[in-house]
């Protein structure tokens, strides 16, 4: 099983916060149409026998996209992949783009999850982060998307600026009465580089409160989780059967394609295991589509074990202590410890271990990345254990 990613770089504006890369010119889209299709042809090769089982349109703003122009995208990959008879259909959108006959397009032409950026249901919030719809429309486009789509995702954002403890719940008991199947809550980072680092290096707008974004964040899992919602990853949470198999697939460390300017890559080729990332350029990427690549890194014993136990730690299954032993000889010698790390992290009230498997508790989901980085390994350590070993 294999996915392919589409990164359509296309957006209206600039959101403060927002780090991927777009572009406002609308004018090139057909130009990067044609080069998208000259890519796929380059590179459809890579996944020749597999079966791919998601596509995932991301951005940018996939909903600036017609069905129609969908629907090319779509003959091609059908030309150039074998595809997953029960293939999982992703397309990110922004509400202000979904009126009623968009939708029934794209339903038409099989996108069969719907991702809404509706990010907040307060004006003064969306304001906030440079949103161009309304909490209005917010919820007006998730009530349209009901009567087409039976698999819908909202995204939503948390700890900006002004923002209370009961403004988030608000937020939460609203995305809720919504019945989504799926929503995603991620904490407001700042990004470098961003509007709104610049702000806030200006002074002309305040640092998120960690403190508070951590109770933001344990009230969304208790929340979410009362609520019959699923906490299968850091910042997902799923009705049982809508999780996100085109996302768990990065976390599973499944094989992907990306197309587009700064899409990501991720396969195996040779006995190696290869990520890649496309220029994060669309003038560049329009020079030249069939050979886009910025970056091809062969990933190392120690970056395969490193990025497992950080996206294993990062789901609701954990870590198995078992399987990292059995895959991963070279770290024998770590294992001691690792496991004293662990133990650590379970005194502390941040990690359970059941069966050889430790997981995140809610407290240890908000320290996720410092705690999975703990539990690396350095290229001193390994070289260090490979001496003793010998």
């Amino acid at each position: 099983m294999a996915g392919l990613y589409f990164h359509i770089p296309f957006c209206r504006r600039r959101c403060t916060y927002c780090d991927f890369y777009f572009v406002t010119n609308r004018a090139l889209i057909e130009r990067f149409l044609d080069a998208l299709e000259a890519e796929v042809h380059a590179r459809a090769d890579l996944f020749c026998d597999e079966t791919i089982s998601t596509i995932y349109f991301g951005g940018g703003t996939p909903s600036m996209l017609s069905a129609k122009q969908l629907d090319h995208i779509l003959s091609l990959v059908q030309k150039k992949f074998r595809l997953d008879s029960d293939l999982e259909l992703t397309l990110e959108a922004n509400p202000e783009d979904l009126t009623e006959s968009l939708l029934q397009d794209y339903a038409h032409v099989g996108i069969n999850r719907l991702s809404i950026g509706t990010q907040a249901f307060s004006d003064e919030k969306l304001k906030w982060l440079s949103r161009k719809h309304t909490a209005a429309e917010s919820i007006v486009s998730v009530e349209r998307a009901h009567r087409w789509f039976k698999n819908i995702s909202i995204d939503l954002i948390f700890g900006t600026a002004g923002e209370t403890l009961s403004d988030w719940q608000r937020e939460l008991e609203l995305a809720v009465s919504l019945s989504p199947e799926h929503i995603s809550a991620y904490s407001l980072t700042v990004e470098p580089f961003t509007p709104l680092s610049k702000l806030i290096a200006r002074g002309k707008c305040m640092r998120p409160n960690d403190s508070l974004q951590t109770e933001m964040f344990l009230l969304a899992m208790e929340f979410l989780e009362s609520h019959g919602f699923e906490h299968y990853e850091v910042s997902n949470y799923a009705r049982p059967n809508f999780r996100s198999r085109h996302n768990s697939s990065y976390w599973q460390r499944i094989p992907y394609v990306g197309f587009g300017p700064s899409a990501h890559s991720f396969f195996r080729q040779a006995g190696n295991e290869i990520r890649s990332a496309n220029q994060r350029s669309l003038n560049r990427y329009l020079e030249n589509p069939t050979d886009a690549h910025d970056l091809r890194e062969v990933l190392s014993d120690l970056d395969r074990f490193n990025e497992t136990v950080l996206l294993s730690l990062r789901q609701r299954e954990g870590l198995s202590l078992e399987l990292l032993a059995k895959n991963f000889n070279f770290a024998t010698s770590h294992f001691e410890t690792l496991n004293q790390t662990v133990a650590d992290f379970e005194r502390d009230g941040l990690l359970t271990t059941e069966h050889e498997t430790i997981k995140l508790t809610r407290s240890g989901f908000t320290l996720a990345d410092t705690i999975a980085s703990e539990l690396f390994i350095t290229e001193h350590q390994q070289h260090s254990g490979a001496a003793c070993a010998s």
